[in-house]
């Protein structure tokens, strides 16, 4: 575990037969330092663990989940939200509707940087959403009534051990994500015949973005089509991409992409303020991106290795 959480508020009791058990799960899990109580939270899909000389933790109810991160009031006028729009039950990864959206928000008024653009998912933990701001796309975790939130991760409790991050959750988040994206503005690169398909978030200014879309060609003649998320992050590439991305032709526009990733910009031909990277930009903030250029597979499963060698082909499973 990265580290211990601080818990707020006040807590109950829990049951002797269900604290024995939570303890019995910790320690077999590798938790060393004395708990000295374990209560309910302020998020009724958690308990919080009390240790010795040490920051309280969270765990969900039944074990699996540990949650990292420090809760925080939400400051805005409270809106009662209906106990049938919280439950979660199997939607973990899964956007909230629309109207439990619109219940959320409507107890955020005070906080500037959460507007109609912020998504919030369910997550395996009951009672507990993932979120994404609206403005400057940061991820957060909110109770499902609102009320509290999380900067933190949800860790997983696997046969026994700490597992490291819930990827179950991530992955369904990003193919419901990747899936929702816009087709018409994707800037595609087709293999034909195709053998796999992989998204990547890029921005014309990124060096590693460049040296990325050196490699498409390559990939194209090895079966793997390439479908470009533009998401300019350096402010040098907003109007240039902006202007790539007026040409609605794909074809036109992966050329124009490929002569920006070499230094030629794109001679200034938008004739309105129109901007068709928003969409798919606004959708891609759930991707939670750290940096560009970011490469999925269709999975929803991000590549973490090094595009320059033989790493993405076995992450794709193309020979």
């Amino acid at each position: 575990m990265k580290k211990w959480l601080l818990c707020l508020g006040l807590a109950l009791s829990v049951s002797a037969g269900a604290t024995s058990n939570i303890k019995e799960i910790l320690v077999n899990a590798g938790l060393t330092m004395p708990i000295k109580d374990i209560r309910s939270s302020m998020i009724e899909g958690l308990w919080q663990v009390h240790l010795d000389e040490a920051e309280p933790l969270f765990i969900s109810q039944d074990g699996r989940y540990v949650l990292q991160g420090t809760p925080e009031p939400n400051p805005s006028p409270k809106v009662a939200i209906s106990s049938s729009l919280i439950t979660s039950t199997d939607k973990a990864g899964k956007p909230v509707s629309d109207e439990y959206h619109q219940a959320l928000l409507a107890n955020m008024t005070s906080l500037k940087n959460l507007n109609a653009d912020t998504a919030f998912f369910y997550t395996n933990i009951k009672d507990l959403l993932w979120g994404v701001s609206g403005v400057g796309g940061v991820p957060f975790l909110v109770s499902g009534d609102g009320r509290y939130f999380i900067n933190g991760e949800i860790s997983v409790i696997e046969n026994g051990q700490f597992a490291g991050l819930d990827t179950d959750f991530e992955w369904t988040k990003n193919r419901h994500v990747l899936s929702s994206l816009d087709e018409k503005t994707l800037t595609i690169y087709p293999a034909n015949p195709q053998k796999a398909v992989i998204y990547v978030a890029t921005d014309t200014q990124c060096p590693y973005c460049r040296l990325f879309h050196k490699q498409i060609s390559r990939l194209n003649a090895q079966g793997i089509t390439v479908k470009v998320i533009g998401y300019p992050v350096y402010d040098e590439a907003h109007e240039p991409m902006r202007q790539i991305w007026c040409e609605a032709d794909n074809t036109k526009r992966a050329k124009l992409l490929s002569l920006a990733m070499t230094g030629v910009h794109p001679k200034n031909t938008c004739q309105t303020q129109t901007n068709a990277l928003t969409k798919n930009q606004k959708m891609a903030q759930a991707l939670a991106l750290i940096a560009t250029p970011a490469i999925y597979r269709a999975d929803g499963v991000l590549f973490e290795g090094d595009f320059q060698n033989g790493e993405l082909l076995a992450f794709l499973g193309v020979r």
